[in-house]
């Protein structure tokens, strides 16, 4: 199996994609290059395929297989173990980063990708604010071995464009209260609006990868797709990279939804005159669909805390993190009895002035 290392042309060291600066970094002595400077050097100036909606299926057929796959390391020789969707990695040996070529070739190839913007000090911080404050957490929780194991991986995913027309029916009332002289008089008057129309979507992005959450990578969301960049492996470099294993095909009826669901509260926004307004029937079809095959950044932390495991993700982009906070029975105990002690003290004061 091929596979590409990015190695710093004055000492050798392997160079890493630096979030901050958006050059590779050697981190020995200090230099930087540019991301195409060093994609040329170490592939040439061939033009390389790009994923079209034509030509994925061949690509699926000769690449999709998810059985373990060993690549050898150039740089010191080891045998390196992976799934089959690994798209870059590491050495545990020599610790020199790791493209694994045939993840991209032919029609695997991605149209995209948006760089890590995030650095990992910056990372540690949104950690840190978002635990911040929150009285019932275990107690380090996150640990500063956990954040600093983090590493950024690159999320596959489907960007699908598309129009959606049709036709929503709601059902809607409106109560005006008026005074009449003798009685206060409270009116509601009921009506079935239908709205209708056409909107079109650039972007909607469906994750590409069964082992993630589909809930929690659109909770990341949104991208800022303006900074979508064309994809060179050199970006991989210093991160973890999986290639998609569900395919676009899965991914339509997901992007169709989340199309449809926008233009029924964009139809929603205009019945804003109106009370207690519900949806009644929805007759919308989306055309002219499209799709482009993309990696975006995303941290991933686990947890685990009385037997359950805890799944955070941070837009490696933009800094957003989600994720469900566990709460600590024993400082969810103290905090019950402390307000609880409070409260008794101030109702023994009271109590004694009486």
């Amino acid at each position: 199996m091929d596979n590409t290392f990015y190695k710093c042309p004055a000492c050798g060291t392997a160079l890493q994609y630096g979030a901050a600066s958006g050059k590779l970094e050697c981190s020995a002595c200090g230099n930087t290059y540019e991301v195409a400077e060093m994609e040329a050097a170490v592939r040439g100036a061939d033009p390389q395929s790009t994923f079209s909606w034509g030509n994925y299926k061949a690509g699926l057929q000769a690449n999709t297989d998810a059985a373990t796959k060993v690549y050898i390391c150039k740089s010191c020789g080891a045998e390196i173990l992976t799934d089959g969707t690994t798209a870059a990695t590491h050495c545990p040996y020599c610790d020199s980063e790791v493209v694994i070529n045939d993840a991209f070739d032919g029609g695997l190839r991605p149209n995209g990708v948006i760089p890590f913007k995030v650095t990992k000090e910056q990372m540690k911080q949104i950690v840190a604010n978002f635990g911040k404050g929150k009285k019932l957490l275990p107690r380090d929780f996150f640990t500063n071995k956990r954040v600093n194991d983090v590493q950024g991986i690159y999320v596959p995913f489907w960007l699908f464009d598309g129009t959606v027309n049709g036709m929503v029916e709601f059902d809607a009332k409106k109560v005006s209260r008026y005074d009449d002289g003798n009685y206060r008089v409270e009116e509601t008057k009921y009506y079935s609006l239908e709205r209708g129309g056409q909107l079109s979507f650039k972007n909607v992005p469906v994750d590409g990868a069964v082992k993630m959450d589909d809930a929690m990578m659109e909770s990341i969301g949104p991208y800022r797709f303006e900074e979508l960049t064309d994809f060179q492996t050199a970006y991989l470099s210093g991160y973890l990279a999986d290639r998609f294993d569900q395919d676009p095909d899965d991914s339509v009826p997901r992007a169709e939804e989340l199309m449809k669901a926008s233009t029924v509260e964009r139809f929603r926004e205009t019945t804003r005159d109106y009370s207690e307004v519900h949806d009644t029937k929805k007759s919308l079809y989306v055309s002219n669909p499209s799709v482009k095959y993309v990696l975006l950044p995303v941290y991933i932390i686990n947890c685990k805390y009385g037997g359950k495991d805890y799944r955070y993700a941070i837009n490696g982009q933009t800094g957003k993190m989600v994720g469900e906070l566990p709460v600590s029975k024993q400082r969810r105990r103290a905090y019950f009895w402390g307000i609880f002690g409070a409260v008794t003290v101030i109702l023994g004061t009271i109590l004694s002035l009486l």
